[in-house]
């Protein structure tokens, strides 16, 4: 199966400093697109952006990106008060539809948990392609995932340095909810419908993740 990869560099970045760990990017590539797995990788896409203040701070980080094996796109910020914004949905968009009508792979995955994902990932869905949205449960949208063909937990991998399969893992957080709640009283009454609905959605020679 032909897989294409998109990396929220921020969205990640941001979860894995919350969560005072190290994310191993060309380990994640190879998990995503494991050809043990019948998953080959079309290509690999990582948005990264850019302090205004300091344009030359993430040169080693976007050096290391293009070494592993993604396509990097940088975009610099724009100063906001004492910090700065940098919003790269709609390029993530446009390349994530454009990747799927020219390439047509099998499998889309979404590295980030930010809601504003949700129409493009319905579109693809509704092309016939999975798609899956990968991202730690403290900034996993819980509309996003629902939405999606199935939700990698990023927190699993991280704790088993992705050498060992992670256990399914359907209860990411609600946007307007506490993110320090736990996922359990997050989702309580809905957790076991969705975890049966991603069930049917995965193809039948793809493990469900």
């Amino acid at each position: 199966m032909k897989v294409a990869v998109f990396l929220d560099y921020a969205n990640i970045d941001a979860s894995s400093r919350q969560r005072n760990c190290n994310v191993d990017y060309e380990a994640l590539l190879n998990y995503l697109a494991d050809e043990d797995e019948g998953r080959t990788l079309q290509v690999a896409y990582a948005y990264l952006p850019i302090d205004p203040r300091q344009e030359h701070a993430n040169d080693a980080t976007i050096n290391e990106l293009w070494q592993k094996g993604y396509i990097v796109k940088s975009k610099v910020g724009t100063i906001a008060g004492e910090t700065y914004k940098c919003d790269f949905d709609v390029e993530m968009t446009l390349d994530i539809s454009r990747i799927a009508y020219v390439n047509t792979p099998d499998v889309v995955v979404l590295v980030s948990g930010d809601s504003d994902f949700i129409p493009i990932v319905l579109d693809l869905r509704e092309r016939g392609i999975r798609v899956e949205v990968a991202a730690f449960e403290i900034s996993m949208s819980r509309q996003l995932a629902l939405k999606s063909s199935g939700f990698i937990n990023l927190d699993a991998l991280v704790e088993s340095d992705f050498d060992e399969e992670p256990q399914e893992d359907f209860e990411p957080a609600d946007d307007d909810d506490n993110v320090n709640q736990s996922l359990e009283e997050v989702n309580r009454d809905w957790d076991e419908d969705f975890n049966r609905q991603s069930k049917e959605d995965a193809d039948d020679n793809v493990t469900l993740r």
